[in-house]
């Protein structure tokens, strides 16, 4: 007989055995105990029992009393994986922010004043040749001659680990630069999440973001002044016919909330300068065309806003509109080789102010590198431009 023919039938058979009396339901009878059939327990309906074993943290609750009023109003959620479809100039209109093409004048002051040794910068360049052995999936490579057909996964160090080390390593040798008297009133916290809503118009707007890294001071960073940059002589850009909103997201949020992370009673609580990470792989259109250095600049926009808004909001109160004070943020956004410096300032909470707006201070996009790879069997690194560091130094001792 065939062997599989033989297996299946011999499973047919075993399955249709009676199961034979053991005897058990007789000894119990005569000790008195009764037999029930499952399904007549089943039947009976029992009030439940919630029992609390100490130590065991109760689950969250789902959902509060406020749910059935949140559920059904939908917002607009800008995330971490969001573009804006017009980049800056959308985040200019939706931010109500004057773009200035050059960082302020005090930190190009603090600029020229920074010099970093030469030991240094070779320990630099040394952590810039890093090794790491995660083994994870990379990215697809597409041939844009084939572009249905699928190369073969290339495993490595994936683009999150690689931002997250050229980071730390650039934050420790600023900290080797600057000294004990400024890494004392400095310390890194990693992936801390800001919810801001804000209405604009008849638009509900909720930005859910998340700062990979974020450098927090003693003492807020002195704002700048708003007679020197005269914010109110510049013009907003005009996107009719588009809306503001445009390629941002519809959903039903329930964390319609203000949210900063560190708590105010912390010593070191202010925002000083934001590390953000920025992987092709993870930030993308909704329309699957490739993202642009001006959409990726405008989420640093977005994303500065964010922290500062979240900030003022646990200072001055959850319906601030007019700040007793700006607070300004620094930012610094990479993909592991290429680094955008910027300064955002929020000096209103109005939206829709046309009295008061807000400013970014932008620095052209620095280029660490231009080739990392192995050669010969050894790792090369090939115009290193030791400006990046010098600019984080400056930053950071800011």
């Amino acid at each position: 007989m065939h062997i599989g023919f033989h297996f299946k039938k011999h499973w047919l058979q075993q399955g249709k055995r009676v199961p034979l009396s053991t005897g058990a339901e007789e000894e119990l009878a005569a000790r008195g105990i009764v037999v029930v059939e499952p399904k007549e327990v089943l039947k009976e309906q029992r009030p439940r029992v919630n029992f609390h074993v100490p130590g065991i943290v109760p689950p969250p609750v789902a959902f509060d009393e406020m749910h059935s009023v949140r559920e059904y109003k939908p917002a607009y959620v800008y995330g971490d994986t969001n573009v804006l479809l017009e980049g800056v100039r959308q985040a200019q209109s939706l931010l109500n922010t004057v773009v200035f093409d050059d960082l302020p004048l005090k930190m190009k002051e603090k600029l020229e004043q920074t010099i970093i040794t030469s030991r240094v910068d070779r320990s630099m360049q040394q952590a810039v040749l890093l090794y790491d052995a995660e083994q994870s999936k990379r990215v697809y490579v597409k041939v844009p001659d084939r572009p249905a057909y699928n190369l073969p996964r290339e495993y490595g160090l994936s683009e999150g680990r690689k931002n997250q080390l050229i980071l730390a390593k650039l934050v420790t040798h600023c900290e080797r630069y600057a000294g004990f008297s400024v890494n004392a009133n400095r310390k890194v916290v990693y992936d801390a999440r800001f919810l801001v809503p804000v209405v604009k118009g008849n638009e509900r707007i909720l930005f859910d973001t998340t700062a990979e890294s974020m450098i927090i001071s003693h003492v807020p960073l002195k704002p700048l002044d708003t007679a020197t940059y005269r914010p109110m002589d510049l013009e907003l850009p005009n996107l009719f016919p588009l809306k503001e909103t445009v390629s941002i997201p519809v959903q039903n949020s329930c964390d319609w909330r203000n949210h900063y992370p560190i708590s105010s009673n912390c010593k070191l609580s202010h925002p000083h300068t934001v590390l953000l990470h920025c992987s092709p792989s993870d930030v993308k259109n909704a329309t699957e065309l490739p993202v642009t250095r001006d959409q990726t600049e405008g989420r640093t926009m977005v994303k500065a806003f964010a922290v500062a808004a979240a900030r003022a909001r646990q200072v001055y109160g959850e319906n601030v509109k007019s700040l007793p004070k700006p607070i300004t943020v620094q930012a610094v956004q990479t993909d592991s080789k290429t680094f955008h410096f910027s300064v955002y300032q929020l000096n209103t909470l109005d939206l829709n102010s046309s009295t008061v707006r807000n400013m970014w201070f932008r620095k052209a996009p620095i280029v660490l590198y231009s080739r990392c790879t192995r050669a010969s069997g050894a790792r090369t690194l090939v115009d290193y431009n030791k400006d990046v560091l010098r600019h984080f130094a400056a930053f950071y001792s800011n």
